[in-house]
């Protein structure tokens, strides 16, 4: 498992590159922070999609049952596993961290 700090200039471009080859996951999206300790905003949702706007600088993960914003973030790190993505942690401006947890959906027994 690689992990590795994303420059602010590739946001948006590896995010589009990562939204035409994500295969169908499930995710789990937590917040952590000093002043508010761990807080799970959702867990095992199905991804619909995550992406960077530079122009409004948000960062931005939907699944089936919530839509998460982080507006002008600090900072991306993704880890990547066997050159699929497993997370991304993304530094808002108040210093609290999202965290995307992203798993294979799992398979259909063969029939």
């Amino acid at each position: 498992m690689t992990t590795r700090k994303l420059e602010r200039s590739e946001w948006q471009r590896y995010f589009d590159e990562v939204a035409k080859r994500l295969p169908s996951m499930r995710v789990g999206v937590s917040i952590l922070g000093d002043d508010i300790g761990v807080q799970l905003e959702t867990e095992d949702s199905p991804l619909v999609g995550m992406s960077y706007d530079s122009n409004e600088e948000v960062f931005e993960i939907a699944t089936s049952n919530i839509s998460h914003r982080v507006e002008k973030p600090k900072e991306i790190y993704v880890r990547e596993k066997g050159g699929t993505l497993s997370s991304v942690e993304v530094v808002a401006r108040d210093d609290t961290k999202q965290i995307v947890e992203l798993r294979p959906l799992p398979s259909l027994p063969a029939s």
